[in-house]
């Protein structure tokens, strides 16, 4: 069964890092991303959108058998550590998304990840900006 997995690390203001798993959980994807409020309510129905170079990625999984925080809880707090089983993968070229998209949900996916510009780099030191140090 692939997996998505969503880490949140307390100092993180508003971050979080996913990793979507295979059947051996070796790491097929991975990315940090930003919890928009758009964002948040596509992961409440099920949807999760990641990308590669050419393509939008969306995972889904049944909201109801997840652990993810009740739509009234505060998430940046309860979301620790989670492990979602994927039920569903749809990728979609970036070219032609907007034409080939087969829900609506979907497309609503798609269109709150690319809104919420999910441009965070990759590297572990730098997370989350600019490491700042205090001079005393």
């Amino acid at each position: 069964m692939e997996k998505l997995v969503l880490n949140k690390n307390r100092g993180w203001r508003g971050l979080a890092e996913a990793h979507y798993l295979s059947e051996d959980n070796t790491t097929i994807q991975k990315m940090i991303f930003s919890f928009s409020q758009p964002v948040w309510n596509d992961m409440l129905k099920g949807y999760f959108v990641m990308q590669d170079n050419d393509n939008y990625i969306i995972l889904k999984f049944d909201p109801h058998k997840s652990t993810l925080p009740a739509p009234t809880q505060q998430r940046s707090v309860l979301l620790k550590n989670i492990t979602l089983a994927i039920t569903e993968k749809a990728v979609y070229p970036k070219a032609s998304w907007t034409r080939d998209h087969r829900t609506a949900g979907e497309f609503a996916a798609i269109h709150n990840f690319i809104k919420n510009r999910n441009n965070h780099t990759e590297s572990d030191w730098n997370c989350i900006g600019v490491r700042v140090v205090p001079m005393i």
